[in-house]
């Protein structure tokens, strides 16, 4: 039976810093549809509507509310109209 090695993330990170900046560019490119795409837990959903009732910057309200949006349905698929 094949043994699996754990690594943290930490150790990835490490490794992405060592990485050729074109490569990097594809880790950070991943990094931001894979944030886009996944759906937040209610425990994260309910920090972000915590943190909005905080926020006097309406830009930094309106950063959290956008986020809640796609933490709660995930990417929407842009329209081409």
């Amino acid at each position: 039976m094949r043994q699996h090695s754990t690594v943290t993330a930490d150790q990835i990170i490490e490794q992405i810093k060592r990485l050729d900046p074109k490569d990097q560019v594809k880790v950070i490119r991943f990094t931001y549809q894979l944030d886009a795409e996944r759906k937040l837990t209610g425990k994260e959903l309910s920090s972000l509507a915590a943190r909005m009732t905080e926020p006097e910057d309406p830009t930094e309200a309106a950063i959290i509310r956008e986020s809640i949006l796609r933490g709660f349905y995930g990417s929407q698929p842009k329209s081409n109209v």
